[in-house]
């Protein structure tokens, strides 16, 4: 249930924004990926599927990778905007900096470059 509700507050983000249009991309760790789920009951899926409930012609393009840490989101981003030219990015990263002993500082260097 928490991740529906992750994916209500994130379409009600857009809504406000007057975002009824347009492409979202998402980077992110196993979390976003829906490691150990079915894609079905990803709150990234879950989204999207808000997003259409709401009659809101915006796509969800999930580029998110288990085990993936911020040094390989900053990597990877310039490509995924290159190609998918979104309107708006949610990085959801950070966990797998802290589990494999990352110093918090390059975590934060990294998000704020993405």
């Amino acid at each position: 249930m928490r991740m529906w509700l992750r994916g209500g507050v994130l379409a009600a983000m857009l809504w406000a924004q007057g975002a009824l249009a347009g492409t979202a991309l998402v980077v992110g760790d196993s979390i976003s990926a829906a490691f150990g789920l079915e894609t079905s009951q990803g709150w990234v899926h879950l989204l999207q599927q808000r997003l259409d409930d709401g009659e809101h012609d915006y796509r969800v393009v999930n580029a998110s990778i288990s085990g993936d840490t911020s040094a390989g989101g900053l990597a990877r981003l310039p490509a995924l905007l290159s190609e998918h030219e979104p309107d708006i990015v949610i990085i959801e990263l950070g966990g797998n900096d802290g589990l494999r002993g990352q110093p918090p500082a390059q975590l934060k260097r990294n998000l704020a470059a993405m």
